[in-house]
């Protein structure tokens, strides 16, 4: 028996279905293929996922203090020994020791062999960083502690007032008396301001006091208008009262050979 094979024509309609659902396959192929791509792309909230980099091995905190110091959780750098240095000097910058720097019993008298000669130079080091023996202080004769009150800064001689005053207004300043020295009245009302009912009021309430040098606040206590407290130098060195240029504290004439305006040639032990 021969078989005879028969083919069925296509109609349009079908053709194009078949068009149709190859389309379809080959779309749905190439939307399974973005989808796979695009949930490569995206993390887990939706944001696009961060590239996987090779994890560096983690350095072990150390739990020393010596390093380091844990305050609510921030790390923290030791303070070095400058940094602690540089504090507590601005700190004390206007740290003054209580002094006595009149008191005849406050510095022991050394032997004639362990003094130097106070030459201009040993005075430049003494009164401007070891004075009074204490170690980075500078010009203690110039201030006025309120807790150490003993001295003001006079009598000044009237000569040396006008000359002064005389030298400033050369220097087109335009000073006068007032502004170099406070006077007896002046005096008084700083005394019974800062020091009313204490034994401290009497040296301004004294007329043998004045004049005296006008003062200048330096944190809690008084000072020499004319003292640059950051050096501890006088700004007019060249032009200072005699009573300046003649004191001598007892910590001086206790620990040093000195001349006198009596003997300016020779150094001597005078106490």
């Amino acid at each position: 028996m021969k078989i005879v094979e028969t083919k069925r024509v296509i109609t349009l309609d079908e053709l194009a279905k078949l068009d149709e659902d190859k389309k379809d396959k080959e779309s749905a192929d190439k939307k399974a293929e973005r989808k796979t791509l695009h949930q490569s792309l995206l993390g887990m909230e939706g944001g696009l996922a961060k590239p996987k980099l090779s994890k560096k091995p983690k350095k072990e905190k150390s739990q020393s203090l010596g390093s380091f110091s844990g305050i609510q959780g921030n790390l923290v750098k030791p303070e070095t020994e400058q940094v602690k240095n540089d504090r507590l000097k601005k700190a004390n910058r206007f740290y003054l020791p209580v002094l006595n720097i009149n008191d005849v019993q406050q510095h022991e008298s050394q032997p004639l062999e362990n003094r130097l000669h106070f030459t201009d130079k040993v005075a430049y080091n003494t009164c401007v960083g070891n004075c009074c023996g204490v170690p980075g202080l500078k010009a203690g004769c110039c201030y006025l502690d309120p807790d150490d009150i003993e001295h003001v800064l006079g009598p000044l001689d009237e000569e040396w007032i006008a000359g002064f005053v005389k030298h400033l207004r050369k220097q087109g300043l335009g000073a006068s008396r007032h502004d170099v020295v406070v006077d007896f009245e002046e005096g008084k009302l700083i005394g019974d301001k800062w020091f009313s009912g204490t034994p401290k009021n009497a040296v301004f309430q004294s007329p043998d006091s004045y004049p005296i040098l006008r003062m200048q606040l330096v944190g809690p206590r008084f000072a020499c208008k004319f003292l640059n407290f950051e050096t501890g130098k006088c700004t007019i060195y060249a032009h200072r009262p005699d009573m300046c240029r003649d004191y001598l504290c007892q910590y001086v004439k206790a620990n040093f050979l000195v001349r006198t305006k009596q003997h300016p040639n020779t150094y001597s032990k005078i106490r």
